[in-house]
Order: C-alpha cells, then structure tokens, then sequence
C-alpha cells in the first residue's frame, strides 16, 4: 500500500487520498435533488389542500380544490354520467369498510375514557333526577352500601 505525502495514511481500496475525500459540508451528489424538493405526492397534497374563492348559491366562499373535485364528482354522478358513477361508489364502499372495520379515528377509545364518559352521564341523570335545589351528594347511592346495619 502506497503511504500519502502528508502523513502515515494508507491509500487503497476503500481508502482514497486525503484530497480527493469529500470535504465536510459537501456533497458527494452535487447535481443530484436539492434540499427541499418536493416529492409528486407531497406537491399533490399541497395542491390539493390551496383554497380558492367559489360563488355557490349567490355566495362567495373559500374551499379547497379537494372539496371542489368531491362536488363535481358527486354532482356529475347525481347528473348520470356513467363514468363518474363506479368512481364514487368505489370511493363510498372504501369510506364504509373504515367505518365498519372500526378504523376510524376515535376519540374516546380506551377503556379509562368510557368510564369517564358513562361517569359522567351518570351524574347528569342522578342531577336530572334531584330537585335544583339538592346539592348533589358524594355518598355512595349504592343501595348493598347504604341499607347495611353495623
């Protein structure tokens, strides 16, 4: 193996000379994509997320391009056109999968939350059921609780 002028740095495979290495902060791609660069699907999504201003019913609104491809899809499906009809009901047959499936995103899905939730309508009917002038109790309305003798 060949020794570099500068030092006791070996040359050889996987080892190039000190001054042709990449120095820090370069690339080894200089002309490959630059920082930043968007992907087709990160642009679509953009685009699809811009607002424009639409006239609907006599009034002036801002709503996506997404929403706006939803209303003609449905509208030229509802107007008859054969091509537009499998597009939506294949698209509705995906939304409803999710819903069966339980896919969607819930908002109280855990065993704790449900316990708060029904906690919580429990003592809005307890307050339904009380006068608005009781003050609500903390005693256990339990009735194996109450009806004890010690």
């Amino acid at each position: 193996m060949a020794k570099d002028r500068e030092g006791s740095f070996e040359v050889g495979f996987g080892k190039p000379p000190r001054s042709t290495q990449f120095k820090p902060g370069q690339s080894g791609n200089s002309k490959g994509r630059p920082k930043g660069a968007r992907n087709f699907a990160t642009a679509l999504e953009h685009e699809l997320q811009a607002t424009v201003v639409v006239t609907e019913n006599g009034k002036r609104k801002r709503i996506s391009k997404r929403q706006i491809i939803a209303k003609q899809l449905v509208n030229k499906a509802v107007g008859g056109d054969p091509r537009m009809m499998p597009l939506l009901f294949n698209e509705t047959r995906t939304q409803e999968d999710h819903l069966a499936d339980g896919t969607r995103d819930a908002v109280f899905d855990t065993v704790e939350d449900q316990k708060v939730i029904d906690n919580i309508v429990n003592r809005l009917r307890q307050l339904d059921r009380e006068s608005p002038e009781m003050v609500p109790s903390t005693q256990p309305t339990d009735q194996a609780e109450t009806d004890e003798v010690p």
